[in-house]
């Protein structure tokens, strides 16, 4: 699904790098423009955030489900007396093969990462489970297996960043972005309770829409064979 394909009104959250430091900002759709989709104002701390290459943003549906886009360009467009913003990406569909024993959970959150203590990039992570998770790394920056990374991110509604070490055990794709696959070297009780949260809603997500499915009883057919029987 491309991000244009979202309708008027609809609520985003958009996640990116400012200052190094992954945040997360409100808006909505306004409508499609130049194969973009145009959104409302962005802004950190009252001014204008500046454009992106590389950012993340979750649709809310009107259904109540979310879902991730990977964001290949924010570019501010100036009008009406503000700044708007023209957004390009599409939606981040994982690979059917890129399976963990621990159950994961997908938040595609902006970070950012420090590869071998060497190379700092932006990095998404698409998903998290209590013992690892999938990484996409900036357009410049690599990693193999076996090498380390630090990593940095605030999940929205937090106020302060969480911190990781990984290791890189393997590579592969989601969808068509390259990915690396990463366990953790330990992980506090402060995170535990972050990705138990993501769990929680996960689950009455699940469970809400469960819910909604209402079983059809076709009364007439029933009548039908009354009357045959009759």
């Amino acid at each position: 699904m491309n991000i244009t394909a979202l309708a008027q009104g609809t609520e985003l959250t958009v996640s990116t790098l400012i200052d190094n430091m992954p945040v997360n900002i409100k808006t909505k759709a306004i409508s499609v423009m130049d194969d973009s989709l145009l959104v409302g104002p962005l802004k950190y701390h009252g001014q204008p955030i500046p454009a992106a290459t590389q950012a993340t943003a979750i649709a809310k549906m009107p259904s109540g489900i979310s879902i991730n886009f990977h964001l290949e360009s924010v570019i501010p467009y100036e009008n009406w007396n503000d700044t708007y913003y023209l957004l390009k990406g599409t939606e981040a569909i994982s690979d059917a093969d890129n399976q963990r024993k621990a159950e994961r959970y997908v938040i595609n959150a902006l970070s950012k990462a420090v590869i071998n203590h060497v190379t700092t990039t932006s990095a998404i992570i698409y998903d998290i489970s209590i013992r690892g998770l999938s990484l996409l790394l900036g357009k410049s920056a690599t990693a193999k297996a076996g090498d380390t990374i630090r990593l940095t991110f605030k999940p929205a509604g937090y106020t302060k960043a969480f911190e990781m070490n990984l290791t890189v055990v393997r590579n592969f794709k989601i969808g068509t972005y390259d990915a690396v696959g990463c366990k953790m070297r330990g992980i506090d009780s402060q995170l535990m309770t972050y990705i138990l949260s993501v769990k929680k809603q996960k689950d009455e997500i699940k469970r809400a829409q469960s819910l909604s499915m209402v079983t059809v009883h076709d009364e007439s057919a029933q009548d039908e064979s009354n009357a045959v029987v009759q």
